[in-house]
């Protein structure tokens, strides 16, 4: 039996074509395979980031916490104590401070008598046994030089500074 002469000319033309398919086929997932690993070092530094985005806040944050209990404690607190070492400020094991949390001296906005209030103050302090909160305007203000970033936070912070007692 006699084979046709065009059937193996193009027989001979296509033996590259899987050669050709094998490499183009290499050279889309190698794109791919950057482009995922580039994908994965933006999401990395995004990542670390918004961690450092988060222990700046959450420094400044602890700055309004530790004032309020202060004001809670310290009938004339003035802003001025440094926060102790390990609140937020740094931790005790390193030499120098990798924050530095500073609170604004408080201003004390005015005061809120709550009439009819079931909780009743224990002394006679302000010469009535209504409850008196102070409400103060606290800043704090969080600083890094080794991640780079700061933050501030403003609150307004209502304290009872007598001790409070239900009537019985």
């Amino acid at each position: 039996m006699r084979i046709p002469a065009h059937s193996s000319r193009r027989g001979r033309r296509e033996r590259g074509i899987a050669l050709f398919l094998a490499i183009l086929l290499l050279l889309i997932l190698t794109v791919m395979g950057v482009a995922l690993m580039f994908t994965a070092s933006i999401e990395q530094t995004l990542s670390a980031t918004e961690t450092k985005i988060s222990k700046i806040f959450y420094a400044a944050d602890s700055g309004i916490e530790y004032a309020t209990a202060m004001l809670n404690s310290v009938p004339v607190y003035n802003g001025s104590n440094p926060m102790p070492v390990g609140v937020s400020s740094h931790y005790p094991t390193t030499s120098t401070p990798d924050m530095a949390v500073t609170i604004a001296p408080p201003v004390l906005l005015g005061y809120s008598i709550l009439p009819g209030d079931q909780l009743q103050s224990e002394g006679k302090g302000y010469g009535s046994s209504q409850v008196v909160e102070n409400v103060y305007a606290l800043t704090s203000t969080a600083n890094s030089n080794t991640i780079q970033a700061s933050k501030t936070i403003d609150a307004d912070v209502g304290v009872y500074p007598k001790l409070l007692a239900i009537p019985e």
